[in-house]
């Protein structure tokens, strides 16, 4: 893509329509939290069940997303993004008619395509059509698609699931992912360098899949966005039903609540990319988030602590939850070896996200179910908070050696 532009300036255009794809996208997996209880209802579908309603949009990015990085590097970013928001609407649609769990579940795996095909290109687009110097910038605001899509599509579900039921949200759902792909087809339309290799080369995808899993750096980061949304992720998709179960909230404050801690979290994404402008290290943001995260999961489930201050501490999570994928997805540019490479580079992180989003909601299902409270799932957030500020401490080392190499590096004075 680089190489067809004629300068290095940031074509802002492309990054907020895509920026707007990755919200559609993100808004399949926001729609789900408030509409559970009515879905399981209907399906007659127990917490563990609830919890794969959540979490088999990541299944194809959890199996593939690094492949699939590679084929959207060779392939073209603009087919594989308009492919994944076609995937997103059909899915949706299938859910609208679905009559039994396995229908469900199988109409959610089609929308796990259309969200990882949609990300990884959407993630290397911007990061291809971004200037040198806002590359980590730009990547630190696409980080924001998460969340707004997500805690967004909350707050609309609240308002259909009042007066309508949950297949109307479904086929509202539908139709937004249907009208972005064609805006996006227009938008991208004859714009140079978005198409094959998005470099006009024909790089193997193994050999692109092997110079992205070669970089200790990219592999850690990957692995600690993977544990950061097994924790964020899963807590949002329970949060409802904690607070309809444990205090009795209606839905509208069921809802409204972990919409409002995503959007605390797309400001840490958003404060996240303006540190990495002013070069922090995104080492340096995994390691503070991860540590900020941990500290404030303590207070959230302390019973000794007024409900006011953990309502403080739950919005103090979203903040510092956000300073992970903004630094994660910026770590794509960061450790991949050539720009040929971002793609791949940028599925690997989408594929350690998508670990955490796979495994984490059941697996908080089922430490409730063990531990007989809500209360009792602290011990496992911690335990993955431990293991983010491990990995993140990891990068830092690897991130720090990558930059003392580029400086050694000797200069072309041709």
């Amino acid at each position: 893509m680089d190489k067809s532009r004629q300068d290095d300036r940031t074509n802002w255009k492309i990054v907020l329509v895509i920026f707007g794809a990755g919200v559609v996208a993100s808004s399949h997996i926001g729609k789900l939290p408030p509409a559970l209880p009515e879905i399981r209802q209907d399906f007659a579908a127990g917490l563990v069940m609830g919890g794969w309603f959540a979490s088999i949009i990541s299944a194809v990015g959890f199996a593939l997303g690094l492949v699939a990085g590679g084929l959207a590097d060779r392939i073209g970013q603009r087919t594989v993004i308009l492919a994944g928001l076609l995937a997103l609407t059909m899915g949706s649609i299938l859910g609208v008619v679905s009559q039994s769990s396995s229908v469900m579940l199988a109409a959610r795996f089609i929308e796990s395509i259309g969200f990882t095909a949609t990300t990884i290109s959407g993630g290397a687009i911007v990061a291809h059509v971004a200037g040198s110097q806002d590359k980590k910038w730009a990547m630190g605001v696409w980080a924001t698609y998460m969340p707004l899509g997500f805690a967004g599509m909350m707050m609309i579900a609240v308002l259909f699931l009042k007066y309508l039921d949950w297949r109307t949200l479904w086929v509202v759902s539908a139709a937004i992912s249907g009208v972005w792909a064609l805006l996006t087809f227009l938008s991208l339309r004859g714009i140079a360098g978005i198409g094959r290799d998005g470099s006009g080369q024909r790089a193997s995808v193994l050999r692109n899949v092997y110079l992205a899993v070669s970089q200790p750096g990219g592999v850690l980061a990957a692995l600690c966005f993977a544990f950061y949304t097994a924790q964020h992720i899963s807590l949002m998709s329970w949060l409802p039903t904690y607070l309809r179960e444990d205090y009795g909230a209606g839905l509208t404050l069921a809802s409204m609540l972990p919409a409002l801690v995503l959007l605390f979290n797309a400001g840490g994404n958003a404060l996240a990319a303006w540190l990495m402008k002013w070069r922090l290290s995104v080492g340096l943001l995994l390691l503070l988030g991860a540590v900020g995260m941990a500290l404030t999961e303590i207070g959230i489930f302390s019973l000794h602590l007024p409900d006011s201050i953990r309502l403080s501490l739950a919005f103090a999570f979203g903040i510092f939850g956000g300073f992970i994928p903004a630094a994660a997805l910026a770590g794509a540019t960061v450790f991949a070896p050539t720009p040929a490479q971002i793609g791949t580079m940028n599925g690997l992180m989408v594929m350690g996200s998508n670990t955490g989003q796979l495994f984490g909601p059941p697996a908080l299902a089922a430490a409730r179910l063990a531990e007989g409270s809500w209360e009792g799932v602290i011990g496992l957030l911690l335990a993955l908070a431990a293991m983010g500020m491990i990995l993140a401490s990891l990068v830092l080392y690897f991130e720090l050696r990558t930059a003392s190499k580029s400086r050694s590096l000797p200069q072309n004075t041709d």
